[in-house]
């Protein structure tokens, strides 16, 4: 999925650009991004961290596209506050638009006060707080801009040209990574070589140790043959100790980053 948001970014970025300081833009598109890598990747803690950046930089964002200064101190700055000052302060004669000036702050309040309790929910006997919020909040996110991009559209992009960027930034995400009792499931539409499919597997389940039978029994799950791993060409990405037992090295973790970027 998120390929199609890699396509487009340059595009978003000019097209934000034509209305707000490009240094914001630049923040909110780069926050955005890694909120969806993350989440792919299963990561949610990370994730929602990275929504709670994009929240900031999207008020930092409007309150300067508003005509008004940020603190000129990082801690007095506080997202939801000045998400509050945008609605009550703000005019239309400064933002007409009320989807700028009045919906993007509301839903930035609800996502920011998600990504800033994330902590306080945690319990064994229920679901994964954070994967529930992560599921919750990357939509919201990129309905936030994809209405930043609506607004920056006008007039200088057609109606289906925006559309399908619109519509890129909306479509529902899945995690590339699932788990079931213990197995590790990558998407294979997206990887279709075994040697891809064992990187992301070991780099799915760092910094634990899994014997190469059991490699070999995931791999097996994606319709790959024995005979398609080829531990020996893995051997500069792999720790392999005596008992057969594979951890990924930090070469082999940097190597998965840019297959999942790739893709």
């Amino acid at each position: 999925m998120e390929k199609c948001v890699m396509k487009v970014e340059d595009q978003i970025k000019n097209l934000l650009g034509q209305k707000f300081e490009a240094k914001r833009v630049n923040s909110v598109v780069s926050h955005y991004i890694s909120c969806i890598q993350k989440f792919e990747e299963g990561d949610w803690e990370t994730s929602l961290t990275k929504a709670g950046k994009f929240i900031e930089a999207v008020i930092k964002l409007l309150w300067v596209f508003a005509g008004k200064e940020l603190p000129e101190k990082q801690k007095e700055f506080k997202a939801t506050i000045f998400a509050q000052k945008i609605i009550t302060q703000v005019t239309t004669a400064t933002i007409s638009d009320d989807g700028i000036r009045l919906q993007i702050p509301r839903a930035s309040i609800f996502v920011y006060d998600i990504t800033s309790n994330r902590g306080g929910r945690h319990d064994s006997d229920e679901v994964n707080a954070n994967e529930m919020d992560s599921s919750t909040v990357l939509p919201v996110c990129s309905w936030i801009l994809a209405e930043l991009f609506r607004f920056s559209a006008k007039n200088l992009m057609s109606i289906e040209e925006t559309k399908k960027i619109i519509d890129s930034l909306t479509e529902r995400r899945y995690p590339i990574f699932e788990e079931i009792d213990g197995r590790i499931y990558v998407d294979s539409k997206k990887f279709k070589s075994a040697p891809e499919c064992s990187l992301l597997i070991l780099y799915k389940i760092y910094p634990k140790r899994i014997s190469k039978d059991t490699l070999i029994n995931f791999l097996k799950r994606h319709n790959f043959k024995q005979s398609a791993v080829k531990f020996e060409r893995l051997s500069s990405y792999l720790d392999i100790d005596e008992n057969d037992n594979i951890l990924l090295r930090a070469t082999g973790r940097r190597k998965a980053e840019e297959i999942l970027n790739k893709n």
